[in-house]
């Protein structure tokens, strides 16, 4: 197949290519031989806040939690009307975040993204188990800001060193590979490392490591090996798997969703896995003595979750049946399946932040619609405008004036831009969540 035979060239050279992006930066075609390419070095710069404007992403790719550890790239490379610029990149031990930023001379077709690649490697310091993540979001037609990310599962990220950048665009026959140094020591000072020893057994997990970075908090787990989602023969037959459980981290009052990052085995015996929230980043963690996890365990099957997808189109309300407080649209009442009901019962807004209130008729099924909630920017019917609120900076919390009520706070959210707020309808049935003791770690 294409697709393995470019991203078999890709190993091959995003490892030579990584020790660039601290310091400077080199292009060359994506997945080609970068021996003789030309070097230009370009010096890159730590974000302040303070000092230089604003980041003006239009999505939440960029945290104000640690928007200043972000360092200056600003490398681009043109072939084929296409502009294709590393603006910004992040590095800790594990994980790295680079924004780019893809410009046409052309309206971009913002449906077909077949064949497109985005690819990312950072040195000889990553053990091949970790793929790149991308998230794409458009600024305008002509537009569009790319996130790349790459978790690191086994080894670690050095400080510096050259990282890559790979950007394949068949439809518009664009091959980029640009090559950057970079200089991470900054926000690989800020790490924290904690060995801990929690067992959950409904998920038959046993998490034995907390690491808290500039780019969020990971709670690592091992599980035997033959665990792939299923606790026992039952659950496998009856397709009740426990990737659709949560576990809810609770630094202090605030609470964070999770996600899992992606597994991987070594031996035959047992499996290694991480869970990620990316809002509670080290600042948050670093001097808080309670830190918890709070196990939320799904006992629906894959078949019976499937069909709450599929009913959903069909008993969502209109949008004209939606409530609106300052740009925000959502229904007010969220009906269980038993016949409970909850509800959002107010809405605030305030610069860059949307704090929803909600409630419902027990502790678990508040928990459940406050960690379920999400929001997403209005499409604009003049411009066909796309862009995306990937739910990333995301906390909530207990609402003090109300016994059962939660506050969910969105932040770096687009000033004014008009937003829908929703709730995952695979929490109607509620009846199948368990909440299991929380957990101090």
């Amino acid at each position: 197949m294409i697709v393995k035979k470019i991203n078999g060239k890709l190993g091959l050279t995003l490892g030579i290519v990584a020790f660039a992006l601290i310091t400077g930066a080199m292009t060359s075609p994506a997945f080609a031989d970068s021996s003789d390419s030309n070097v230009n070095i370009a010096t890159a710069q730590t974000v302040n806040a303070t000092t230089q404007a604003e980041v003006g992403y239009t999505d939440d790719a960029i945290s104000m939690k640690n928007k200043e550890y972000f360092v200056n790239i600003n490398k681009s490379e043109i072939q084929n009307g296409i502009k294709v610029t590393v603006e910004k990149a992040i590095g800790t031990k594990k994980d790295l975040k680079v924004i780019l930023k893809v410009e046409s001379d052309k309206p971009f077709d913002k449906v077909s993204h077949s064949n497109s690649i985005f690819e990312l490697t950072y040195g000889n310091d990553d053990n091949g188990f970790s793929g790149t993540s991308s998230n794409e979001t458009y600024v305008d037609d002509k537009t569009m800001i790319v996130t790349l990310e790459r978790y690191n599962h086994d080894g670690e990220y050095s400080a510096k060193g050259t990282m890559r950048a790979d950007v394949v665009l068949s439809k518009y026959k664009v091959n980029i590979g640009i090559e950057m140094p970079v200089d991470f020591t900054e926000s690989f000072n800020n790490i924290m490392n904690k060995d801990i020893c929690v067992k959950i057994s409904r998920l038959d997990y046993t998490f034995n490591k907390l690491e808290s970075d500039e780019l969020g908090t990971r709670i690592s787990y091992t599980a035997p090996r033959n665990n792939d989602g299923y606790r026992n023969k039952d659950d496998y037959k009856s397709g009740k798997s426990s990737w659709n459980s949560q576990v809810i981290l609770k630094v202090g009052d605030k609470m964070y969703k999770t996600h899992s990052i992606g597994e991987y085995s070594e031996d035959h015996s047992a499996k290694t896995g991480n869970y990620e929230s990316e809002s509670a980043t080290y600042d948050i963690v670093k001097n808080e003595k309670n830190v918890s996890l709070i196990p939320v365990i799904c006992n629906m099957t894959n078949g019976e979750i499937d069909e709450i997808y599929d009913q959903r189109h069909k008993n969502d309300k209109d949008n004209a049946n939606k409530d609106n407080i300052n740009n925000v649209s959502y229904e007010k009442e969220f009906d269980f399946s038993d016949g409970t009901k909850g509800e959002i019962y107010n809405i605030e807004r305030s610069d860059n932040i949307i704090k929803v209130y909600c409630k419902g008729e027990s502790e678990k099924e508040s928990l459940l619609m406050a960690s379920n909630m999400r929001i997403h920017y209005q499409m604009s019917q003049e411009n066909n405008d796309m862009l995306y609120y990937n739910n990333s900076n995301v906390s909530f919390y207990k609402d003090p004036k109300e016994s059962l009520g939660y506050i969910v706070e969105f932040d770096n959210v687009q000033k004014g831009k008009s937003v829908d707020a929703d709730i995952s309808r695979i929490i109607k049935q509620a009846d199948k969540y368990d909440l299991e003791d929380e957990v101090q770690i």
